[in-house]
C-alpha cells in the first residue's frame, strides 16, 4: 500500500527474486501521482483494490533494469535523464499534478538543452542537444502526463522519447500538450521502441526511475519480459 515510488521498491525486491519464488503482487494505490494506475489497470477505488486481492486476476508485466556505473534498479513505469529528473527532484518525492507542474515552472529558470547520445539495441539513433530523453514501460508520467500513448508494460518492448533542443520558450509551451500526447507533433520531439536503451552525455546527468532519484548516466536500461505478476 502506497505511491508509485513504493511499488518501485516491492518491484526491486521481488523482481530478482522470481525464479525461486514466484509471488504475485497486490497493491492499494494511495500516492497523488498514482501513475501505475493509468499504466498498469490498477484501480484507484480502496475498496474496488482491496476486493481486486482476493478476486482479481494476474496478469504478467515487463519490468526495466537500469545500470550506471555503481549502481542498478528496476524500473516498472519509466526512467528519465534530463530535465524530467530535475523536475522529480526540485518535486522532492512528493506526486500529484500540481506538485509536478510548480516543480516544472521552477526548473524551467535554469534549464539548459545538453549533449546527449541515445542507442537503442545496439545502433546509434539520437546524438546532439536534448532537453530529456524518457525510457517508458507505459503511457503515463508526472502525475498523469502520457509522455509515450499507447505504450503497455507487456508487449516486450520500451518506447523511447526524446526531446530535443528545445529552448526556454518552447519547452514552457509543449509541455502542457504532454497531457494528451499532442507533444509527439513537434518535430524535435522523436519517438521510438527497442529492447535495449543507452543514454549518454557529456557528464553525469540526473536519473529518475520510476520518480526514485539517485541514478546517473552513462545509463544501460533492459527490458525483463513478463518479470512481475500483478493482481488486477
Amino acid at each position: 500500500m502506497g505511491g508509485d515510488g513504493t511499488l518501485n521498491e516491492v518491484v526491486n525486491g521481488l523482481v530478482p527474486l522470481r525464479e525461486p519464488y514466484p509471488v504475485t503482487v497486490g497493491a492499494l494505490m494511495t500516492g497523488r501521482g498514482r501513475d501505475a494506475c493509468r499504466n498498469l489497470g490498477l484501480t484507484r477505488d480502496p475498496r474496488r483494490a482491496a476486493r481486486r486481492l482476493v478476486e482479481g486476476r494476474v496478469v504478467s508485466l515487463d519490468v526495466g533494469l537500469a545500470r550506471w556505473p555503481g549502481g542498478h534498479r528496476y524500473f516498472l513505469g519509466w526512467a528519465g535523464a534530463g530535465f524530467d529528473a530535475v523536475v522529480a527532484e526540485r518535486a522532492g518525492g512528493r506526486g500529484g499534478r500540481l506538485t509536478y507542474v510548480r516543480a516544472v515552472l521552477t526548473s524551467l529558470r535554469d534549464f539548459r538543452p545538453v549533449e546527449m547520445a541515445v542507442s537503442l539495441d545496439g545502433a546509434a539513433a539520437w546524438v546532439g542537444p536534448a532537453a530529456s530523453v524518457v525510457v517508458c514501460n507505459g503511457a503515463s508520467f508526472g502525475g498523469g502526463m502520457r509522455i509515450a500513448p499507447g505504450a503497455r508494460p507487456d508487449d516486450g518492448l520500451l518506447d523511447v522519447v526524446w526531446l530535443g533542443a528545445l529552448g526556454r520558450l518552447e519547452l514552457a509551451r509543449w509541455l502542457p500538450t504532454v497531457y494528451w500526447g499532442g507533444h509527439l507533433a513537434n518535430p524535435r520531439i522523436e519517438r521510438r521502441r527497442a529492447a535495449r536503451v543507452r543514454i549518454d552525455a557529456g557528464g553525469p546527468l540526473p536519473v529518475q526511475l520510476d520518480g526514485e532519484l539517485g541514478a546517473h548516466t552513462p545509463l544501460d536500461i533492459e527490458l525483463h519480459p513478463s518479470a512481475l505478476r500483478l493482481l488486477v
